[in-house]
């Protein structure tokens, strides 16, 4: 702990820790959820996904309801889905660089290339 300019004890914060040590309650916010079931124009099959994404493997085979599960499913998307590497990422790089995409979304349309990778498309 050190001491402020009026004595005051001040807590060093490191980097993996949070700042705010009080809830949004606790600081005096009204926190409310809203789910999407209330915003209007939501399709039934966004809905349905949100609820149980493995209910809909009609539509999505490889869905999964939790982010962990997908390395288990990356070597049957690799045997299963395939793609001309190339002309897609040819693509993705003359659209993003013509939109003055960052290095960043340059990099990963590079990774794209390698056989052995997958992404993960939403929206």
């Amino acid at each position: 702990m050190r001491r402020g300019s009026s004595g005051e004890s001040i807590k060093r914060v490191t980097s993996t820790e949070s700042a705010c040590h009080s809830t949004p309650e606790g600081a005096g916010l009204r926190v409310e959820r809203l789910p999407f079931e209330r915003i209007p124009h939501q399709s039934r099959l966004f809905l349905d996904y949100l609820k149980d994404p493995t209910a809909l493997r009609r539509f999505y085979p490889e869905a999964v309801r939790f982010h962990y599960e997908l390395d288990a499913r990356r070597s049957r998307v690799l045997d299963h889905y395939k793609t001309d590497r190339d002309a897609l990422c040819d693509a993705l790089e003359s659209l993003n660089t013509s939109w003055d995409a960052s290095t960043e979304t340059l990099d990963n349309i590079r990774r794209l290339r390698s056989s052995d990778s997958v992404a993960v498309v939403t929206g």
